[in-house]
Formats: C-alpha cells, sequence, structure tokens
C-alpha cells in the first residue's frame, strides 16, 4: 500500500508498507544503499525524522524486553507509535510494564496504521519515532 506522493524534504517518512517489508523515503537520496531515494526494509527498525536504526531485535511484540528500548532515546520523544505487523498485536502483561515505564507516549497499531500516522505526526514536526516490528 502507497501511502503519499508527496515526500517531506530532509525527514525520514514511509513510502509504502507490506506484509513483510516496508520502504521509505531517505532525507538524502545521495545514500549508497537508497534506490531512487528509497529504502525498502523487511528487518524490524526504529524510524525518527532524521535517524534511521536498523536490525532491531523483536519481530513481534512478545519477543519485546527492556534492552530492545533502549535504543529509543524516550527522553526526546513526544509519542512513539509501535507497528505490530499485519495485525495489531495486544501486549502481555510485562510488555505493558516495560512501555510504561518509558516515560512517554505509545500507541500500538498494525505496521500500516503507524506508518500512515508517523508520516502525519513528523510532517507536522511532532517529535515521534516509529518501532516498526517485521
Amino acid at each position: 500500500m502507497k501511502f503519499t506522493r508527496e515526500r517531506p524534504d530532509g525527514i525520514y517518512s514511509f513510502h509504502a508498507s507490506g506484509d513483510r517489508e516496508v520502504t521509505i523515503n531517505s532525507p538524502s537520496p545521495k545514500d549508497p544503499r537508497d534506490q531512487d531515494g528509497r529504502l525498502v526494509l523487511d528487518q524490524s527498525f526504529i524510524l525518527r525524522p532524521q535517524q534511521l536504526l536498523q536490525n532491531w531485535r523483536p519481530r513481534q511484540l512478545t519477543e519485546l524486553q527492556a534492552e530492545d528500548l533502549d535504543r529509543l532515546e524516550t527522553e526526546t520523544l513526544e509519542v512513539l507509535l509501535i507497528g505490530t505487523g499485519v495485525r495489531m498485536q495486544l501486549p502481555g502483561r510485562e510488555q505493558i510494564a516495560l512501555l510504561a515505564g518509558l516515560g512517554v507516549g505509545y500507541e500500538l497499531m498494525d505496521t500500516a496504521a503507524a506508518c500512515r500516522t508517523y508520516n502525519i505526526l513528523a510532517a507536522e514536526g511532532r517529535r515521534v519515532a516509529a518501532a516498526i516490528m517485521l
């Protein structure tokens, strides 16, 4: 599913989402990993408007551990969007406790919804991150 033809300059944004991969627009099309200014990702990652953190460990919500959240740098976030895959997954008690302990607003949703919501918030200049599990 493609999201939008518009591409905010200078920030990472989502271009498309599929069942097992996501395509993002890179703020710097000169990056050698890019193809036409886009990156196709098929492993879990964290995206912020100015930063892409690849190879995030959890592939599904039940695998989320405290160490996985260390990469989030929540002190600079307003909201964390968590894409849990093709369908929204409900967290277990352990994951609820971990997320509540972040001290930042978070929202769990399917990956496509997380990508769309991230694009809107990032374009507004909000301090947002999307943690996408693939």
